[in-house]
């Protein structure tokens, strides 16, 4: 009879419950310390953070648009280049032909190139800017380009020129 009167007071709501129950009737509370633990509410947040935080990582990656190009332009240089007139049939062309050197770590894609053409005196009578997207420039490398514009001015307003990149994308990215 005494077995049966055998009674404990629950650790969470100090009500009297059986001596061997694991969980308290009234709150529902665990009794064993293993049990207090697992089934503590901090645990379930954490269960439920630990997907939370794992999603902002892959989201991050995905939308990451990857390396600042200013932060590497010094690095890219153009080594050589000259000017090449032409005719097709839409019209006069001038291009400009030749060289880029990456010395960063980081390829890139997407690059804008600036050229401006020069007549004899030294006066600037062009200007030209061209995205070439499917141009990939790779880390620590180099690659030859061609950037061709529509010629408004007669061939003797193109003896000098100079061509820049102004922007371009880190080619891991994403986006």
């Amino acid at each position: 009879m005494s077995a049966d009167l055998a009674q404990k007071t629950c650790k969470m709501c100090c009500m009297e419950i059986p001596k061997d129950a694991r969980k308290c009737p009234h709150c529902h509370h665990f009794q064993n310390r293993l049990s207090m633990i697992l089934f503590h509410p901090a645990f379930a947040v954490l269960g439920a953070c630990i997907p939370l935080a794992g999603m902002l990582i892959v989201f991050s990656t995905i939308f990451d648009q990857g390396e600042n190009y200013q932060h590497y332009k010094d690095q890219i240089e153009i080594t050589d280049s000259e000017i090449a007139l032409g005719e097709t049939k839409s019209g006069a062309t001038v291009a400009v032909i030749g060289t880029i050197r990456n010395k960063s770590p980081v390829p890139w894609k997407e690059i804008q190139f600036h050229a401006e053409f020069l007549d004899a005196q030294g006066r600037r009578t062009d200007v030209g800017e061209r995205e070439d997207g499917s141009f990939y420039l790779p880390a620590n490398g180099m690659s030859s380009f061609k950037v061709s514009f529509r010629r408004e001015f007669p061939e003797t307003n193109y003896v000098k020129h100079t061509v820049r990149v102004a922007t371009a994308k880190d080619a891991r990215a994403r986006w």
